[in-house]
């Protein structure tokens, strides 16, 4: 008999959930985290699978992390497998020109942190003497390189590195808020994000190559005609619009200098896995004490919400005239005793 009932009970059971076509699996109490003294980035990798992060178990642990805050820049520097898949000859060819670019900008960049290049910038012709090497007098051949290539990788004449870069989103009054989630038990635990970037691959050293290669054309005009070259131009940036008007460049050139002159700020960067990144996991993305966590009210009705995200609905009568239809009528019957919509 007891066999039976249980049999039955669970039969009905699974009758219950079979017809519901939309089953609650889990509930969950859901709190807001207080903002932190700190920026909250999230640092997004589409070209990358998420099944190889950037992380030190994955041998990809990043070099270095740095920022232009006031321009919304970032950018990331990754290994490189320099002993797989890769291609010795250009890397060298490559490693050498950001080594020399590295010296002669004093570790300068590229692209849109660089400002496009627009304006001078300063530049060092002297020989410089690193690690007792002196570098301005002789450069050391492709053959040699190649046949001592992790020698010449650990003195920095190999591209064994990968630059990803991004512009963070503005966080303005009209764009979206943004939140990251953590579960602890039956709590989702909400922070606000500052800014989200996605990062993709940057190509400093294709830029430093073509840019020694006009330096060194450029030095060989200057020695033909010299007096010339000295002769200030005034540059005034202009671009065609769709209709053909000229469109003045004079703030893009503005936005591109500020972008240049701000100095990189360097980010100490603590990999997914050690014990600093889970003290900061604990400590800054739950609330504390959700005893005393202050309710989150509503001052608007299903149906005052649904008017405010709906798009307005027009219908035509009969004398051609268009009519806003009332959103109600649209989503349904409105219970105003219990806020519940009723379809």
């Amino acid at each position: 008999m007891s066999q039976q009932s249980d049999e039955s009970d669970e039969d009905e059971k699974q009758s219950t959930t079979d017809g519901d076509e939309d089953p609650v699996v889990r509930q969950y109490d859901i709190y807001i985290t207080p903002e932190i003294e700190q920026k909250l980035l999230l640092l997004q990798y589409p070209n990358r699978h998420r099944e190889q992060p950037y992380t030190a178990a994955n041998n990809a642990r990043p070099l270095e992390v740095r920022m232009k805050p006031d321009a919304g820049l970032v950018e990331v520097d990754v290994p490189l497998n320099i002993h797989a898949n890769y291609d010795r000859e250009k890397g060298i060819r490559w490693g050498e020109a950001m080594r020399k670019s590295n010296m002669e900008k004093d570790g300068g960049a590229y692209g849109l942190a660089a400002g496009f290049g627009i304006g001078s910038t300063t530049r060092r012709t002297a020989r410089v003497s690193v690690n007792n090497e002196d570098f301005g007098s002789r450069e050391a051949s492709q053959e040699a390189l190649l046949a001592n290539f992790d020698d010449a990788n650990n003195k920095g004449r190999v591209l064994n590195k990968q630059t990803l870069g991004g512009q963070l989103n503005p966080n303005e009054g009209w764009t979206p808020n943004y939140f990251i989630g953590a579960f602890r038990g039956n709590e989702l635990h909400l922070s606000r994000l500052d800014h989200i970037a996605q990062l993709r691959p940057q190509f400093p050293h294709i830029d430093a190559l073509t840019d020694q290669e006009k330096s060194s054309a450029r030095a060989q005009r200057e020695n033909v005609n010299q007096t010339r070259l000295n002769e200030p131009r005034a540059v005034q940036m202009t671009v065609k619009s769709a209709d053909g008007d000229d469109l003045d460049m004079g703030e893009t050139s503005k936005l591109l200098r500020a972008a240049q002159e701000e100095k990189w700020q360097r980010l100490k960067y603590l990999d997914e896995d050690s014990n600093e990144s889970w003290a900061a996991y604990h400590q800054k993305l739950f609330l504390e004490d959700t005893q005393d966590a202050p309710r989150l009210t509503s001052n608007m009705t299903n149906a005052e919400y649904l008017n405010a995200i709906s798009a307005p609905r027009t219908k035509v009568s009969h004398g051609g005239k268009k009519e806003e239809v009332i959103k109600e009528e649209v989503v349904g019957e409105v219970n105003h005793d219990s806020d519940v919509i009723e379809v």
